[in-house]
């Protein structure tokens, strides 16, 4: 009789998927609302940025596909990482940058959605 093992690495692999489909699946309707949205209604100056960004929902949304698009750069990053960067040292250096430069991106992102245009 067999018994069912742990998924352990497997169910990570599993969950890395899931979070690269489901985010990009945002990030392309994102970006068609985005692209319609500007076609019908051109920002033309700073006040209608401004005005385009006051509003709570805007910034919910922006700061979704910004927390999509980071962790959709950061798992295919690291698969590429891991198929084709060899040496341990240079793996993890190399992901230890990116992690930085990512967590940069998202606190800029964070503070331009919190603090707001105006």
């Amino acid at each position: 009789m067999m018994r069912a093992r742990p998924l352990g690495s497997i169910h990570r692999g599993v969950a890395g998927f899931l979070v690269q489909r489901i985010s990009s699946l945002y990030l392309a309707g994102f970006t068609i609302y985005l692209i319609g949205y500007l076609i019908l209604r051109p920002v033309r100056d700073y006040g209608a940025w401004s005005a385009y960004f006051s509003s709570g929902a805007v910034r919910l949304a922006w700061g979704i596909f910004f927390a999509s698009l980071l962790a959709h750069v950061w798992l295919g990053l690291r698969s590429i990482y891991m198929d084709y960067l060899h040496p341990t040292w240079l793996r993890f250096t190399v992901s230890l940058v990116t992690a930085f430069i990512l967590i940069a991106l998202a606190f800029w992102a964070a503070q331009i959605l919190i603090r707001g245009v105006a």
